[in-house]
């Protein structure tokens, strides 16, 4: 059994409603949903060739990735109780089934995670504050490793 059955079938058992379940993600930053979200990140990621690399950095970047992911959500909770556009996430909120929202929000974690790094991305992570993450992750100091990295 994959991540994703696996997450719907035990998330689905504690949650009836999708509102309870997004005012869950968006109050707990260590909800269950955000480790099973890792570990189907990490099997979405082993099948893209572009980010295979970022398979590694994971659980360095989970923090940024559920921020993003709860304002996200926060932001487009108040547009589903009064809704006024059409998006995915009106969609499955309004058909009111947790099983397509814990797939939507999965899905949606894994492209908040390869859109740090994607230019096109209003969210992307430039390269100075990636090597300045790796620096620091690693002790290093920052002007030796921004100067091997860059070189």
């Amino acid at each position: 059994m994959n991540t994703l059955n696996l997450t719907i079938n035990l998330l689905t058992k504690k949650y009836k409603d999708v509102k309870k379940l997004l005012n869950d993600i968006v109050n707990d930053e260590e909800h269950a949903l955000f480790v099973f979200c890792k570990d189907f990140a990490r099997e979405m990621l082993v099948k893209d060739l572009r980010y295979n690399w970022l398979i590694d950095k994971i659980d360095d970047l989970n923090s940024l990735v559920v921020k993003q992911l709860q304002n996200f959500v926060n932001r487009y909770y108040l547009n589903v109780l009064f809704v006024t556009k059409t998006n995915k996430l009106t969609i499955y909120l309004q058909t009111n089934n947790v099983k397509n929202a814990i797939k939507w929000l999965m899905e949606r974690y894994v492209n908040i995670l390869k859109n740090l790094f994607d230019k096109r991305s209003s969210k992307a992570l430039d390269n100075i504050s990636f090597i300045y993450f790796n620096s620091f992750e690693n002790g290093e100091e920052l002007i030796s490793s921004s100067l091997y990295k860059i070189a």
